[in-house]
């Protein structure tokens, strides 16, 4: 199935794209937040993991788990819908592929530009962490899952003014993001999930 982008959303990314050029720092600086922030979310996880020993509490270890469940199964949704949808690249599509744009990733992406995996993934995370604050009134998962909100944010914004994605690849998300993690901490398959959690962690 082949997707065609709304031109308005065409002239938002040519836009964005023009006001990176427009600034020598921009144009250096854009390309890395369009990626650097990726790294962040593994060791978020594993500080959440190491956490359980270092405060004997093994909540921490359940909420890395938790948390890295919705990104395993966000992560094949993903997968599922870009095998699903062909969309390729605005940058090689409008002529605007340039080295001196090019992520710290750029080589590893895949041909299919929708859904953005690093918007779903990012996201995903942030509004995990959020939700089991909800769900265990632990206020310090607020901060996280703010902070992880605006990294997905400026990281999903840096990628459409690098043109490696178009502002619905972005958007794209916006049902995976929300339906998952909300789905997953549902009374009964949190409750079940938890359980197996519960016997993972004290497995490994």
């Amino acid at each position: 199935m082949n997707l065609i982008e709304p031109k308005r959303w065409l002239e938002i990314l040519l836009a964005l794209h023009q006001s990176m050029l427009s600034s020598t720092t921009r144009t250096s600086l854009t390309p890395i937040l369009a990626d650097v922030f990726v790294f962040s979310y593994p060791i978020y996880l594993v500080i959440l993991y190491i956490m359980w020993w270092i405060k004997k509490q093994i909540s921490y270890k359940i909420a890395s788990l938790w948390i890295f469940a919705n990104v395993v199964i966000t992560t094949l949704v993903n997968i599922w819908i870009q095998a699903l949808v062909q969309k390729s690249r605005p940058n090689i599509i409008l002529g605007l592929a340039d080295q001196k744009t090019e992520t710290i990733l750029h080589d590893y992406l895949p041909s299919s530009s929708f859904p953005s995996d690093h918007a779903a993934i990012s996201m995903s995370i942030a509004i995990a962490s959020l939700l089991w604050w909800i769900q265990k009134k632990d206020k310090k998962y607020t901060i996280f899952g703010i902070i992880l909100i605006l990294f997905s944010l400026v990281m999903s914004t840096s990628r459409v003014a690098t043109a490696i994605h178009r502002p619905t690849d972005i958007l794209g998300w916006l049902l995976i993001w929300a339906i998952i993690p909300l789905i997953l901490s549902t009374k009964k398959i949190s409750s079940f999930g938890e359980k197996i959690l519960w016997y993972i962690a004290k497995k490994i």
